[in-house]
């Protein structure tokens, strides 16, 4: 299992940071609290559910879904074929609060309202249709 040196390494390579711009990050402590929480946090996967779907241009349908990962990386492989950027804005609202509480060391499903969907308003409003979305944090292997 990685300790919380070795992930400070791999997070200061993947941002491409050197030494002293790392060690403003390293020094920062709400940076500590993000190390000592993100090794948990990284069990966790969010999990994106389409929970209804009415007139979508992309093909979304109920019960499909998506998943992301403790930071909030979209997962490919098992992810539908298209995904529609329309849901994006307002699903990163959501997804930032899972990842608040994440890094904080809270349970993630804590999220009061965790659910979203895109902006388009549906027929009834002037719109093509509507998505709707619910995501949950799960932990996984």
């Amino acid at each position: 299992m990685m300790d919380q040196k070795q992930l400070r390494k791999i997070i200061q390579k993947r941002l491409a940071l050197d030494e002293e711009e790392f060690r403003v990050i390293d020094e920062n402590p709400k940076y500590r609290r993000l190390f000592q929480n993100a090794l948990k946090a990284s069990r966790y996967r969010l999990v994106v559910e389409v929970v209804e779907s009415k007139g979508c241009h992309s093909g979304h349908v109920k019960g499909q879904k998506f998943y992301l990962d403790s930071s909030g990386n979209l997962l490919t492989r098992g992810a539908p074929e298209r995904i529609c950027l329309f849901l994006m804005p307002n699903l990163a609202l959501i997804i930032n609060a899972f990842f608040e509480n994440l890094m904080n060391g809270r349970d993630p499903n804590e999220v009061m309202f965790n659910r979203t969907g895109c902006f388009d308003v549906g027929t009834a409003c002037g719109g093509w249709g509507h998505v709707g979305l619910e995501v949950r944090a799960e932990l996984h292997d």
